[in-house]
């Protein structure tokens, strides 16, 4: 138990650091800006509560919005991805089953069932923040094509960051 405190206490701090350091400098395109501290959300072990897992959530967009000198976009974004995990990893991850993942990655579950559920999440997760960056209806489609590109960048990043940290197999 305190194994997984201490792994995810460092998760969010070096997710932080990545994100503010090297990820918040990348614009690619005027539409993609990676966001790979969203992870963190998406690898919270299940049997957090759900307002445990809401109030990690704003804490973590709230920490990279006070350090990005933002107006509270990520702590919103994050919030409401919070929201929707609730109910999507016990319908997507498990499927109904009652089964205990400790973390959710792509080595823990099904690879198509992890992506499924990291690519739903982090499209709402970006939707909502482009929304608020925009904030102008004129504006819907570069925030749907910046949302969905975003999505794309941030995922492979995932993937990638699973592949070179998670690389351990973990019991299905």
């Amino acid at each position: 138990m305190r194994g997984i405190v201490i792994r995810n206490i460092l998760r969010f701090i070096t997710l932080i650091v990545v994100q503010i350091l090297v990820l918040n400098n990348i614009y690619l395109g005027g539409y993609i800006t990676p966001m790979l501290y969203a992870m963190f959300i998406l690898m919270l072990p299940n049997r957090v509560g759900r307002i445990y897992t809401l109030l990690i959530a704003f804490l973590l967009g709230l920490s990279i919005d006070v350090c990005s000198n933002m107006l509270g976009f990520h702590a919103c974004a994050t919030t409401v991805m919070a929201f929707c995990r609730i109910t999507f990893a016990e319908r997507i991850i498990t499927r109904g089953d009652d089964v205990y993942i400790d973390t959710p990655s792509i080595f823990s579950v099904q690879p198509q069932y992890f992506i499924y559920y990291a690519a739903l999440l982090l499209f709402i997760h970006s939707l909502v923040f482009f929304s608020l960056d925009y904030f102008n209806f004129a504006d819907i489609f570069r925030i749907i094509i910046s949302s969905a590109l975003t999505t794309i960048a941030t995922l492979l990043l995932v993937i990638i960051w699973q592949m070179l940290f998670n690389h351990k197999k973990q019991k299905r």
